[in-house]
């Protein structure tokens, strides 16, 4: 009964901790509520936000419930959702569980998850459980560590509603779960050490491992770091001896790693399989030291609360283990924010990226922490002394800068505040330490907020983040949608619509419809290799995370089987052979009138090693099947003549010499003119050339005729180092191609002009000897009469992919540099697809061997705690 008794009132005791933390979550996050419910300014970024996060979960939550898991012809031009999308929600733990609970909501409440507006809403409560949880969490450390309730809550709060977790969770809400692990994994160490449990240090790594791949690594280096120090300075509570550490931690990194492995092996091979360019840029030693620079006061990405210069200098704390532990890595994270180099050791050692940042927040909340716990014992003329410093780097930022913040005037309140604590001998002292510490809760909460206001909700997130937007013409309106539904309805399974709202890449993800773009920081590598180094698909805005359309390119729409075009009536761009179907002043819609099937049998081979234009690759790949298969008897192309030597250059206000052009005027180039029988001769010009611009670096425009091509400076961490270019230009009445450039120097060399009238497009079969099906991630093709060959379908190929023909399986080829071939023989007549990522079963399994491995070690040492001595 007593037992019992105490069950109730440790439960109880739990369930306080539960509403509280609920209720300052809400609190933290008042001011983002205020904006949404007064304002409509929605709690996600105006870029990467609703351009990339929210479609992508819409994707996935259609997807998932529609029994799709996989593969996916519509992702883009066709990809695995759950690999390419590991590094932002396919892996999310915390997704998934919000997936599985708006699954069941809606058969209840009927959500509108069918549109964007849902998802943004859904972003709001999401990061208050969020948060809710990474208070938990921490306050669990916190009392691990030894402080009281009181400092732990300073410490859950100060981390959980600090300025960086807003704007990672605005921007990228997948990066903020780290906020959520980071404390979970430094409990598991400390729970090691001073309990000899390695169970939940196992569940976090693995965990860790599972939920994103890339923030695993980050909190590897973390985890590596803390534990040195304490396997360096060891606490007098540590009952494990040094080499005995070393062992089991290892061993339970292996385990959690390995438990991981039916995940994070995928995502992992995703990342390797991305085929980026590598970050090419010089890193300084030092940052420029100018105002965004100064982590005290209004920084654009984190502001370190003045308190912790006061910590920092109050040397006579120090004594204090975990003060020491706090103290020495929130000075060397504040040192390191001003070295480049760490923000590339963090990412990879690739481009410097500050998304490391958090954990400055976290040990100088921690830090923080401590010194409420102690304050106490703080003597008065340190506790002065200490915040001079600190009065001086605000006020000093606030006269330089001349940037008010509403925060300022918590400065002196504050000081004045713990100075009242310190020197007046009262009964109710924990009164005036719980209002000390109140105060500080509210100049966090304050930073937060104004951080919000001036660094998040700018001018273009207001403009643009809002319940308005996500439902105009700019975004996703409802004319849009409806011009979408009828062109589905006249469009077949296999077919493309080829359409984007402005530069919404990922527009066919959340207006439902199988669209040919896409805005990921990852897709394969094989795809990349095909759009821009074979097919040299040149973007109109450079980009390593996008691709879209195909820059008009007539042969390339057919190939992958574009029916429709759909674009704003006023934009100039459109392809051969497409025509107007109809306009209504708002938006145009094109027809292809050369439309190639998505599945052909062809038994026409081409040697891909012998063709080098990407002209000559268009046509082969309309004749026959590209392919690098030795056993197969190769016709030869005909390839298409360099004319470049017909034509006569010019330069035009401009100095071009041995291929170096100094352009003094924006707008000034070089000019190309075609002699009269070209003209007549050729619908479309592609124009080759390798460009570099000189410095000093900027980014730059092309312009070849009425098109505009926007290119990144050389040391941008998204360019993708791609200097062969390639322009299709529609033959001008007046003979002439114009090259127009931003004013600099460059190096052009002008590589090749190819002409294209269509002919081998027009006289291509384009008879549909087949009917096409997917679903739940299985494609069926019933093939009607046809001749022995390799069945070709324009679906991007991957490892992992497996077929039968006539319920006998068969191997898939990559042919055309990227789609999928499957040999048939004249008999055969139904080719079934399917696909699971490579090596996917044998990873469960191994992972199923990890995890009851990881049981009966943790079994073993807890059922025996001598064990380890």
């Amino acid at each position: 009964m007593i037992n019992k008794f105490k069950q109730y009132l440790h439960n109880k005791h739990a369930i306080k901790y539960i509403f509280l933390f609920l209720i300052l979550a809400i609190l933290g996050h008042s001011y983002v509520l205020y904006r949404y419910l007064n304002d409509g300014i929605i709690f996600t970024g105006p870029n990467d936000g609703i351009e990339q996060m929210l479609p992508i979960q819409m994707y996935l939550y259609e997807h998932w419930t529609s029994g799709s898991f996989f593969y996916s012809t519509d992702l883009g031009l066709g990809g695995d959702m759950f690999m390419d999308f590991s590094y932002y929600f396919s892996t999310n733990i915390l997704f998934i569980m919000n997936v599985i609970l708006i699954w069941i909501g809606s058969f209840i409440f009927n959500f509108n998850t069918e549109h964007m507006l849902f998802w943004a809403q859904n972003a709001i409560f999401i990061s208050i459980v969020k948060s809710f949880l990474i208070m938990m969490f921490t306050f669990l450390l916190f009392k691990k560590l030894g402080l009281n309730q009181l400092s732990s809550i300073v410490a859950a709060f100060l981390f959980a509603v600090s300025p960086i977790y807003f704007r990672f969770t605005v921007y990228w809400p997948f990066f903020s779960d780290v906020f959520m692990l980071l404390p979970l994994l430094l409990l598991s160490i400390e729970r090691f050490l001073k309990d000899k449990k390695i169970g939940l240090l196992i569940i976090i790594v693995a965990i860790t491992f599972i939920n994103n791949f890339y923030f695993a690594y980050y909190q590897l280096l973390t985890g590596l770091i803390y534990f040195l120090y304490r396997f360096i300075f060891t606490h007098k509570d540590d009952i494990i001896p040094r080499m005995q550490q070393l062992k089991v931690l290892v061993t339970a990194s292996i385990l959690g790693l390995g438990s991981s492995l039916f995940i994070f092996f995928h995502s992992a091979r995703s990342f390797i399989g991305n085929n980026r360019e590598i970050y090419q840029g010089k890193i300084p030693l030092l940052s420029d030291f100018t105002k965004h620079d100064n982590i005290f006061y209004d920084n654009y990405l984190i502001v370190v609360l003045f308190i912790t210069i006061q910590a920092l200098l109050t040397y006579k704390l120090y004594k204090h283990y975990y003060y020491r532990l706090f103290s020495i890595l929130t000075f060397v994270l504040i040192i390191s924010s001003f070295i480049p180099y760490v923000d590339s050791i963090f990412n990879g050692f690739s481009a410097p990226q500050k998304r490391w940042h958090y954990l400055l927040t976290f040990f100088s909340s921690g830090l923080i922490a401590c010194y409420v716990y102690y304050f106490k014992s703080i003597p008065v003329k340190q506790y002065i002394l200490t915040s001079l410093p600190a009065f001086i780097v605000i006020f000093t930022s606030y006269f330089i800068t001349n940037d008010y913040v509403i925060w300022i005037w918590m400065v002196p309140l504050l000081f004045v505040m713990g100075l009242l604590v310190l020197t007046l001998k009262v009964k109710r002292s924990k009164l005036l330490i719980a209002s000390y510490a109140l105060m500080i809760l509210f100049l966090s909460f304050l930073v937060s907020k104004e951080h919000s206001k001036n660094q998040i909700y700018h001018d273009d997130h207001e403009r643009r983040a809002n319940d308005f937007y996500m439902q105009a013409s700019t975004f996703d309106s409802g004319l849009q949608r409806n011009h979408v539904s009828t062109l589905k309805n006249q469009t077949d399974a296999d077919e493309r619509i080829a359409w984007r709202v402005l530069t919404q890449d990922n527009t066919p993800m959340y207006q439902h419809f199988k669209g040919m773009s896409l805005y990921s920081s990852i897709f394969d590598g094989q795809l990349n290799q095909y759009l821009f180094k074979d097919a040299k698909v040149n973007l109109q805005n450079e980009s390593l995370s996008r691709y879209s359309n195909f820059q008009g390119r007539s042969n390339l729409y057919s190939l992958w089987s574009t029916k429709y075009m759909m674009k704003k009536s006023y934009q100039k761009e459109s392809p051969a052979n497409f025509k107007i179907k109809s306009d209504d002043g708002k938006y145009q819609i094109l027809e292809n009138e050369q439309m190639l099937p998505a599945v052909k049998v062809t038994d026409q081979y081409y040697d891909e090693r012998t063709i080098n234009n990407p002209l000559d690759l268009e046509h082969a790949m309309i004749k026959g099947v590209v392919s690098s298969d030795h056993s197969k008897e190769y016709s030869r192309i005909n390839k298409s003549p360099n004319l470049l030597n017909e034509t006569t250059i010019t330069a035009r206000n401009a100095n071009y010499h041995n291929d170096t052009l100094s352009v003094p005027n924006n707008g000034d180039g070089i000019t190309i003119t075609l002699p009269k029988e070209m003209t007549s001769k050729y619908e479309d010009m592609y124009l080759m050339m390798h460009l570099e611009r000189a410095l000093p670096q900027s980014n730059f425009t092309v312009q070849i005729n009425d098109y505009d091509n926007h290119r990144l400076f050389e040391d941008s961490k998204y360019r993708m180092n791609q200097d062969d270019l390639l322009y299709r230009i529609p033959v001008p009445k007046d003979g002439k191609i114009f090259i127009a450039l931003t004013n600099g120097k460059y190096k052009l060399k002008l590589q090749g002009l190819y002409g294209e009238n269509y002919d081998t497009l027009k006289q291509a079969d384009k008879q549909k000897d087949y009917t096409y099906q997917e679903k739940n991630g299985k494609i069926d093709i019933h093939l009607k009469a046809h001749k022995a060959g390799t069945a070709v379908i324009n679906m991007p190929y991957r490892d992992g992919l497996k077929a039968k023909v006539d319920g006998k399986k068969t191997s898939v080829n990559k042919v055309n540099h990227i789609m999928t071939g499957i040999d048939v023989d004249k008999q055969d007549k139904h080719i079934e697809i399917t696909y699971k990522p490579p090596y996917f079963v044998t990873m469960i399994i191994v992972s199923i061997l990890f995890i009851s491995l990881s049981i009966l070690i943790t079994r073993k040492i807890n059922n025996n705690p001598s064990h380890l001595d």
